[in-house]
Order: structure tokens, then C-alpha cells, then sequence
């Protein structure tokens, strides 16, 4: 049986697997354990809810997307922000593709803080900023996860920054200060399109961004009769 007939199998006998560990995806899993520092990917459905639960608190959530059906299409912040006239998502706000379609809405979130400015951290900042060399990175984090999909470090887009403290000042610059989300805080998405999504565990701990220690998340995929926990 072929990835797609055995996902196809798995949501139709609303199979959920045990955690695993990232990287590496698999298919069938609907509950995913990320690590601090690394990342996942995975494929879901329209209609299908994603759950991000900040297992330990203080941990910023990366996470790009592509169409299934046409990989030219994916996440843009760029777009969303056109489309909301806002620097921050929030509850009830639908997330675009580059295409300007609606990808994802979110429905549920805890923490009420996400970034949708900053782009993902990689190694050249770690080795320009901090003086640091084989420093792992979300870019690192979405290069692995996404290759099963053939889907190359060039075309991954800037992230949707989900539980970061990024705060708009008056003077209209922002800040990177300490997450304010606590352990078992969420955020859930409704989606859209079918895709592929990929979440990193920001592996950032130079810098106030995951209060200086990357801690785990938890992926769940679950279908919309279930709703969020």
C-alpha cells in the first residue's frame, strides 16, 4: 500500500499512533512529539484541526505549510498580513497562501501572542550574530523534516512564529522577549487545504526567544467530529 492509500487508511479508521520522536515523519502518526530544538512534518486534511501544545512553557512554535496539490502554493506571511492589516494573528483570523487562500484558521489560543514578522532563525545567524558554528536552527529543522515531500532548504517560506513574545513598540519596533506561555498552553488551527506542514521546536537559546532553554512540543491531528481537548 502506497503513503497516500495507507493515510487515506488511517484517517478512515480514525487510527491514532503513539507519540514518536521527531524528525522523520510518518505518515500515520496523529500525535507527534518535537523535541526542543528540531522539528517535524507532517500531512493533513481540510477540516482536520492541528493542536500545538507547549509541553513545558516559554516555547516558540516555527511553522510553514504547503498545498498538497501544487507546491508552488504555501503559508505566507507576507499575505496574511495584507489580508488582516495586522502584525499578529489572533483567534477567528484565517492564515493565506502566496495564492491569497485561506490555509489555516485559528480557533482556539491560549497564549494570545504570535509572531508573523520575524523570519525563522538558521545557521548564519548563529554564526554572524552569536559567533557560533553547527548551531542546529528552524531552517536546519524544516530542510529535514520537509525532504521526504522533496521539498528543498530554497523554498521554505518565513514562519508563523506561533507563541512567540515579539511586542510591537510605539516607536513602531519590536521586541523578542521571553514567551509568556505556561506548560500545556495550546493553540489550535482549522484546515483550510489540504497540506503539508512542517513545526519546529525554535531551537533559539541565545536570546530571550524560548526564555533560553528549547523545551518540547506536541503535534496532535485531530478530526473536526473530536475538536480540541
Amino acid at each position: 500500500m502506497g503513503n497516500e492509500a495507507s493515510v487515506a487508511a488511517g484517517q478512515a479508521d480514525g487510527a491514532a499512533g503513539p507519540a514518536a520522536e521527531a524528525p522523520g515523519p510518518d505518515l500515520l502518526r496523529r500525535e507527534i512529539l518535537i523535541s526542543g530544538g528540531h522539528g517535524a512534518a507532517f500531512a493533513v486534511r481540510a477540516g482536520q484541526l492541528v493542536e500545538i501544545i507547549d509541553l513545558e512553557g516559554q516555547q516558540v512554535a516555527d511553522f510553514v505549510a504547503f498545498a498538497e496539490r501544487n507546491r508552488t502554493e504555501w503559508l505566507s506571511t507576507t499575505h496574511t498580513r495584507s489580508a488582516l492589516l495586522r502584525l499578529t494573528a489572533v483567534v477567528g483570523d484565517r492564515l493565506e497562501s502566496n495564492w491569497r487562500h485561506p490555509m489555516f484558521e485559528i480557533v482556539r489560543d491560549d497564549v494570545g501572542r504570535n509572531d508573523i514578522i520575524t523570519s525563522m532563525c538558521d545557521d548564519r545567524r548563529y554564526r554572524l550574530d552569536y559567533g557560533v558554528e553547527g548551531h542546529r536552527s528552524c531552517r536546519t529543522n524544516f530542510t529535514e523534516a520537509l525532504e521526504p515531500w522533496g521539498i528543498t532548504e530554497w523554498q521554505i517560506p518565513d514562519p508563523f512564529n506561533f507563541f512567540q513574545n515579539a511586542p510591537i513598540h510605539p516607536d513602531r519596533t519590536f521586541g523578542n522577549e521571553i514567551p509568556t506561555g505556561k506548560a500545556g498552553d495550546k493553540l489550535v488551527l482549522r484546515t483550510l487545504m489540504d497540506s503539508i506542514v512542517s513545526v519546529s521546536a525554535c531551537p533559539q537559546d541565545l536570546n530571550p526567544c524560548n526564555g533560553f532553554h528549547p523545551s518540547p512540543l506536541m503535534i496532535r491531528i485531530l478530526e473536526p467530529s473530536r475538536g480540541p481537548s
